[in-house]
């Protein structure tokens, strides 16, 4: 039995390495059956990036994997291939092999729904609605005025004291609202991150590392923990780093040359008023002089006025005396004298 072990040993030495192989190409095969599927092609403007992290981060949750495309407004605008395949010419897009998806909130929803077997756009169609509505919140009563407040920040934007003052107000009501919900959930629609996390995650973080000094976050305890416990995440550390919270609000910066906005041509006014001017005395040179208006018939002079009025008395006269006189009205104008 002994002498057999001893004669067999070499075959199953043979054999365990066979086997640890074998093991070996089963945990690769089985590595590479893991491996994140590509499903497209990211293209995004490199200083407004929070608007594709949060379609590289729903991508980490489920298993997906984007290429990275930063997108050169002067140069690949101009691109033929550019409006060809994305007719709206939104940035950023996401090329797939069905065509392009545009505007962030889009591509993440994609990007979500990619996986069915996840919870990342919830378990239930109320969970969906509830996730939408915290999408719309995000762009509108946060986005907006926290970009308002920190594009000039990061040289995108002209500084404009008076909106920035209005957008601090409401970040702050949207904040408060934040605030409300996280006193009652661990996360924004229950005990597990969805694409409602992400998306206000992406846009808060230009808030907490430039803007939210410790005064601005001390009434938001509770908005504070969950955005830095949703950052300590790996899916999030891998795309977004880590995340420094301001100790000092960020001063407005001259804007960059790529984001000022186009110098407008000023209009040479057309000089339609001063050619319908020149029209008008062009005609009445044109136009033939009016003949003058006859002169009127000539008043009679003072001599020859008071010479009738004269005559006129003495008729007045005569008839009165031929009355007296018994004559009838006929026969006075028959008179020889009066005639």
């Amino acid at each position: 039995f002994r002498l057999s072990l001893t004669r067999s040993a070499p075959r199953l030495e043979a054999l365990a390495q066979v086997l640890s192989q074998n093991s070996v190409g089963r945990a690769r095969g089985a590595a590479a059956r893991m491996a994140p599927m590509k499903i497209g092609t990211l293209h995004f403007i490199e200083q407004t990036a929070y608007k594709a992290d949060k379609a590289f981060i729903a991508a980490k949750f489920n298993g997906l994997a984007l290429d990275k495309r930063p997108f050169d407004a002067a140069k690949d605008a101009k691109k033929p291939d550019f409006i060809a395949k994305n007719p709206l010419g939104k940035v950023p897009y996401l090329e797939t092999d069905m065509g392009c998806i545009c505007t962030s909130n889009a591509i993440a929803r994609y990007i979500a729904r990619c996986r069915a077997d996840t919870s990342l756009y919830g378990r239930s169609f109320d969970d969906e609605c509830q996730i939408d509505t915290w999408l719309e919140f995000c762009t509108h009563e946060l986005e907006v005025p926290l970009m308002t407040w920190v594009y000039p920040v990061m040289g995108l934007m002209e500084d404009a004291p008076a909106a920035t003052k209005d957008a601090q107000a409401d970040v702050k009501k949207a904040l408060t609202e934040l605030e409300a919900q996280l006193k009652t959930t661990k996360f924004l629609i229950g005990d597990f991150v969805t694409l409602a996390d992400i998306t206000l995650v992406c846009a808060l973080r230009e808030g907490f590392s430039r803007v939210f000094d410790p005064a601005f976050r001390k009434p938001f305890p509770k908005v504070c923990a969950w955005f830095e416990g949703c950052c300590a995440m790996p899916q999030f550390s891998c795309v977004i780093g880590s995340v420094k919270m301001c100790s000092q609000v960020a001063k407005p910066q001259a804007v960059l040359a790529a984001f000022k906005p186009p110098e407008r041509k000023e209009k040479k006014a057309e000089p339609k008023a001063e050619a319908k001017k020149d029209d008008a005395k062009a005609k009445a040179k044109a136009a033939p002089k009016a003949a003058p208006a006859p002169a009127a018939a000539a008043a009679p002079s003072g001599d020859v006025a008071a010479q009738v009025t004269a005559v006129g008395n003495e008729i007045r006269e005569l008839k009165a005396k031929l009355k007296a006189d018994g004559l009838s009205g006929k026969k006075i104008d028959a008179h020889d004298d009066v005639k």
